[in-house]
């Protein structure tokens, strides 16, 4: 398991972007923290009071506000809010959110339903009968199956069905949190209390010892991205490859490469190789426990910065690297 970041205030959702980037809702201070790119960690300017669950659609960025019991859309300017929902007396309003097929999929959480919205904010179906729906999973990545929804209070995990209703998938999971679904159709929930990542379908934990886990998404390797909200981290669980570069801002004699170290999970051989370099050139292949070697163009800036892809068949990891010449 790798940190991919420290010290955030109370992360809680998260959601990993198409540029490699991912979005953590810091629970609270009511930031959104951008994590990788050159800059490492950047806080966007919108302030939203107690983010939760994080959704993007055709560009846009949907925040859950649970302080609120609204979902909100970014803006350049701020925010808009998309729909208001009932508020509970006791501040326990909607949680984790998602966005597939033209519509955000929001758990009204103390009310026991989860609601398909469409972006002007009408809810064009409404699926009830759960105690405290908290996660859901609609799919996007796009491998098929049903919708899923972790239901904390019921200690249970359902799939919803097309035409309405849904079945139980898995119980007794307690407090179960957030709900995702791999390439090869095993079901992954977070466990906040117990501190586990645990795999529904194979009936066993995937990673334990994490201190009040909570939101869940995958990257372009279907390694898992987990926030360890008591820890302040986000934590990468490698399922498959992952990238390890040097400290920020490494500074470089004339003639000297950039190494990168290349994470294998057990039992994963399939061949990974340096499809893009941006900022500099290949030089060596990262094989066995030998790292790999980049070389880097010169720049002349106090910080100069090289992002590295690589790649084994659909999947993909992005790595920035700054480094001074």
């Amino acid at each position: 398991m790798l940190q991919i970041a420290s010290g955030l205030n109370g992360p809680d959702d998260l959601l990993y972007m198409a540029d490699g980037t991912i979005l953590v809702g810091e629970h609270v201070d009511g930031h959104i923290a951008r994590l990788g790119g050159p800059e490492g960690l950047v806080r966007l300017p919108q302030v939203i009071p107690e983010p939760e669950g994080i959704a993007q659609m055709d560009g846009v960025i949907y925040i859950a506000d649970q302080y609120h019991a609204r979902v909100v859309a970014l803006t350049d300017t701020g925010v808009r809010t998309v729909i208001q929902l009932q508020p509970d007396p006791n501040g326990l309003n909607l949680d984790g959110i998602a966005a597939n097929g033209g519509l955000i999929v929001v758990p009204d959480s103390p009310h026991g339903s989860v609601l398909f919205v469409n972006p002007a904010g009408s809810v064009v179906r409404s699926e009830g009968g759960f105690r405290r729906p908290e996660g859901v999973w609609a799919n996007e990545t796009g491998q098929g199956g049903p919708y899923l929804v972790a239901d904390a209070n019921a200690s249970a995990v359902y799939s919803l069905r097309n035409a309405g209703g849904h079945d139980l998938v898995a119980r007794n999971l307690p407090g179960v949190d957030d709900v995702v679904r791999t390439d090869e159709g095993h079901i992954m929930v977070t466990l906040p209390t117990p501190g586990r990542l645990y795999d529904v379908t194979a009936g066993q934990d995937v990673a334990r010892g994490f201190k009040n886990p909570q939101g869940m998404d995958f990257d372009a390797a279907q390694n898992l991205l987990v926030t360890e909200s008591d820890s302040t981290r986000v934590d990468e669980v490698v399922r498959t490859f992952a990238i390890t570069t040097p400290p920020p801002n490494v500074q470089l004699a004339p003639g000297q490469p950039i190494c990168f170290g290349l994470i294998r999970a057990p039992g994963f051989t399939d061949p990974v190789h340096i499809e893009r370099v941006v900022n500099g050139y290949p030089l060596a292949e990262a094989t066995g426990d030998a790292p790999g070697q980049l070389g880097a163009e010169p720049c002349g800036q106090p910080t100069c910065t090289m992002t590295l892809t690589l790649r084994s068949g659909t999947r993909s990891q992005l790595a920035w690297i700054t480094y001074r010449d």
